[in-house]
């Protein structure tokens, strides 16, 4: 099973089960407040939201998989039209957390004329958890 790489893939290289990159972040309070401050500018986060202090939010975890996409596939095509991202929070990430991204292709299909690579993506910390899930489709010319 290859691993994908952005320069060189295309929709006829990539078969089931192929690797996209590894990505591993280590998450401090300062890139968890700034990605808070995106979310709400000028306000203090609550403790009881999604993006409380201390704990990266769901659009933190998805612009990580967003980044982990780009190393396999080219930008044009993941934000292509008929392009898709869908993730789940299963635990929180705390400062000082260190989460691994690594992915898979897990379907490749013709809709109508869109050629489409489906990506399972799956977050770990450093106990080996699952943090987050993430499916995305990437639409390939």
């Amino acid at each position: 099973m290859p691993r994908l790489w952005a320069k060189t893939v295309t929709y006829d290289s990539i078969s089931v089960g192929d690797q996209l990159p590894i990505l591993a972040k280590w998450e401090t309070e300062e890139t968890i407040a700034g990605f808070n401050s995106l979310l709400h500018p000028g306000d203090e986060p609550k403790s009881s939201t999604p993006s409380a202090a201390g704990q990266a939010s769901v659009p933190a975890l998805s612009a990580y998989v967003l980044e982990l996409l780009e190393k396999g596939f080219p930008i044009a095509s993941i934000l292509a039209d008929g392009s898709s991202l869908a993730i789940e929070s299963l635990h929180p990430v705390h400062a000082g957390d260190v989460i691994t991204l690594t992915g898979r292709v897990v379907d490749k299909r013709q809709e109508g004329d869109r050629r489409v690579v489906a990506c399972q993506v799956v977050v770990e910390n450093q106990d080996g958890q699952t943090v987050a899930e993430a499916l995305a489709g990437i639409c390939l010319p």
